[in-house]
């Protein structure tokens, strides 16, 4: 009895110490939790309690810059401030007022703005027929988008039409005059023929100077839809230097829409249009951005950034080209001093024919191009002042002649001759022809030997090595005869004659004269015209850059490169390298070195005792070459010059044509000072 009393007694005890228990463990976690949350944890918590708020940042970007070979900067960015007229804020039913009132200002800074309305800047008003592809391109963007009919132009028609479309007279007769009415209606035109629209503003003034940004900012209150936009444009620090090979950058074209909108790009983005620029779009081309900031709630503190996972920024790749600024110089120096004196010449002498040419440098054992120059040639920097102008310049300064121009290559084409009747046994190191002056294996055709016509007399007997020497057509006559059209061009084609080279900024193929060819033309193929094509005449015409492969391909003992002007692609920012153009094959052809030691025994004879030798007289440096001249109907005939150095180790040839060069001392002078600069530079090359 008294132990059931005593366990009724320790119960409450027991309860009571273990509600104790409880509670002293419930309050070592709470006091745990808190020293956890105001201490350890109090950052966090603290960073949370503190209000703050984030914002999308646009990241922008550039475009990939273009170096030479050696790293030199040839395309490179520079932040510029364009005026600009932005068709989501410019009021409707104000246009016209808003530009009135800006032609005014431009006209205090001497501004003029482009104006290529197809229509007389003055009374009364008449439509003139673009000419330039430009201009005519404009035209038909602003026909589409106005619905007018081209024939509804003529006359005064566009004048009634657009006058008509843009209340040109109902919104400014009483505060403009006649001539700044007609230029409102201009830039209107300009507009609209430039798809001007909220997506695409249009530009009134590229690369304002300070001056001009600084008194419009202040009456930019005045102009609702005026606005200076600040962007990054193509510099060239060289100026002229390469411009053909570089190309240029412009907006997308009404025609090209699809395809970059396919590419993901916007449609105010510059996109390379020709040269370098377009060749490699692919990897200059850059993507602008967006980061997440994270600001504090009074905006003075950034928390953390954080690039945006779905549209990170994409910074443009640099461009590596084989290109040797230092002998692209000097090539385009020389190339300009021979044609400016040529030109000068004429002048005194009454000629009304103008020289141009072009100079290709290739290295003979990979196929990169060193060298590729055309003159006339233009300012890269100052194309848009000067495009309108060069647009109907006869002497063409747009023209790639190095890759676009076709010219009859004249008697360098006798080495294509000189190396395949070798290689089928047609002639050896002692086979003698005789130049008699007259060739007459045909009754009906007799050409004469150029030094018969010159001298009247002959070559006389004649070897491979001293045919070469002295051009005689003759020689090359007879052996093109005997090998045939068919075999001949058999080799000319896997030289590359009147094929593409692989360039990447695009060429003309050139015509490789034959049977097809004329079959294609519905003409007839004579045996006068196979003997012709032997020396480089009939209708063969190639572009320089041929006929630096052509050599190449010869000089190296038979193996036909890819020419290409890409070296590397390289990262913008740290450099690496992240891809490399390696050597491409594209076709070989069988020259022995019993062949190959005459063929360049022939051309370094043309240089040192030969056709070249007026220019080469007591040359420090041994190299090889072969001169042409080549007729073009009327006027002078045109220069040519193809040539190797070393001569022992080829490792690179020269082309040059000059149009109306007359002599081709004139082409082999341009080359001689790019083996002057070669062999004073050879470790620049040593790579």
């Amino acid at each position: 009895m008294r132990n059931d009393m005593s366990s009724e007694q320790c119960t409450p005890k027991v309860r009571v110490v273990i509600l104790l228990v409880i509670f002293l463990i419930a309050a070592a976690a709470f006091a745990g939790r808190l020293l956890s949350l105001q201490i350890a944890e109090s950052e966090e918590y603290l960073e949370k309690a503190v209000p703050k708020n984030e914002k999308t940042i646009l990241v922008q970007t550039s475009r990939g810059e273009i170096v030479d070979r050696n790293g030199e900067k040839l395309v490179i960015n520079r932040g510029i401030q364009n005026i600009c007229l932005n068709r989501s804020l410019l009021p409707y039913g104000k246009e016209n007022e808003t530009i009135l009132t800006l032609l005014r200002f431009f006209d205090k800074k001497g501004i003029v703005l482009e104006d290529t309305m197809p229509m007389q800047k003055s009374s009364p008003y008449n439509y003139i027929e673009p000419e330039d592809s430009a201009s005519k391109r404009k035209l038909n963007v602003f026909l589409r988008n106005t619905s007018f009919k081209a024939e509804e132009l003529s006359g005064t028609g566009l004048y009634e039409k657009t006058y008509s479309r843009y209340k040109i007279k109902a919104t400014l007769e009483n505060i403009a005059t006649e001539e700044e009415m007609r230029r409102v209606a201009g830039i209107r035109y300009m507009l609209e023929a430039s798809d001007f629209s909220i997506s695409i503003p249009y530009v009134l003034v590229n690369d304002a100077d300070i001056s001009t940004v600084s008194a419009l900012s202040e009456k930019l209150h005045e102009l609702p839809g005026v606005e200076i936009s600040v962007e990054n444009s193509r510099y060239y620090p060289n100026g002229s230097l390469a411009a053909h090979i570089l190309g240029r950058t412009g907006p997308i074209y009404a025609e090209e829409v699809e395809k970059y909108k396919e590419m993901g790009y916007a449609l105010d983005e510059l996109v390379g249009k020709d040269g370098a620029e377009y060749a490699f779009e692919e990897y200059l081309h850059s993507e602008d951005g967006y980061k997440i900031v994270e600001y504090s709630a009074d905006g003075k503190d950034i928390l953390s950034e954080e690039m945006s996972e779905t549209n990170p920024p994409v910074f443009g790749k640099t461009v590596t080209l084989t290109i040797d600024s230092g002998m692209q110089k000097a090539a385009e120096e020389s190339l300009k001093n021979v044609i400016d004196g040529l030109n000068i010449k004429n002048i005194r002498n009454g000629n009304p024919e103008r020289c141009s040419g072009a100079v290709v440098v290739t290295n003979c054992n990979t196929g990169e191009v060193y060298v590729s120059a055309s003159y006339p040639t233009y300012d890269q920097n100052e194309y848009k002042s000067t495009v309108s102008d060069m647009l109907t310049n006869k002497n063409r300064p747009l023209l790639n002649r190095a890759t676009y121009g076709i010219y009859p290559p004249g008697s360098t084409f006798k080495i294509a001759t000189a190396a395949a009747a070798l290689s089928e046994g047609i002639v050896d190191e002692s086979t003698l022809i005789y130049d008699s002056g007259v060739y007459r294996e045909y009754e009906d055709y007799q050409p004469h030997c150029w030094y018969f016509d010159k001298y009247g007399t002959a070559h006389g007997w004649q070897n491979v090595v001293q045919a070469i020497t002295n051009s005689c057509n003759y020689y090359f006559f007879e052996v093109g005869r005997l090998l045939g059209t068919e075999t001949l061009n058999s080799y000319a084609q896997k030289f590359g004659l009147g094929s593409k080279t692989g360039i990447e900024t695009g060429e003309a193929v050139g015509i490789l004269a034959g049977p097809e060819y004329r079959t294609s033309m519905g003409l007839p193929w004579n045996p006068g015209d196979a003997i012709q094509s032997a020396i480089g005449q009939s209708d063969n015409l190639f572009t320089p850059v041929q006929l630096a492969s052509f050599f190449s391909t010869v000089v190296n003992g038979g193996t036909r490169y890819e020419v290409h002007l890409l070296k590397s692609i390289n990262d913008f920012k740290t450099g690496e390298v992240l891809f490399e153009q390696k050597p491409d094959i594209i076709d070989t052809v069988s020259i022995s070195p019993e062949h190959l030691d005459l063929l360049k025994k022939g051309m370094k004879s043309v240089v040192e005792d030969g056709t070249a030798a007026s220019v080469f007289t007591g040359y420090k440096y041994s190299v090889g070459g072969k001169t042409g001249t080549a007729q073009k109907g009327s006027g002078s005939d045109n220069a040519i010059f193809a040539g190797f150095a070393p001569y022992d180790i080829p490792e690179i040839v020269v082309s040059v044509v000059i149009e109306a060069g007359d002599s081709s001392t004139t082409a082999a002078t341009v080359a001689k000072s790019v083996f002057d600069y070669y062999f004073e530079n050879t470790q620049s090359f040593s790579e």
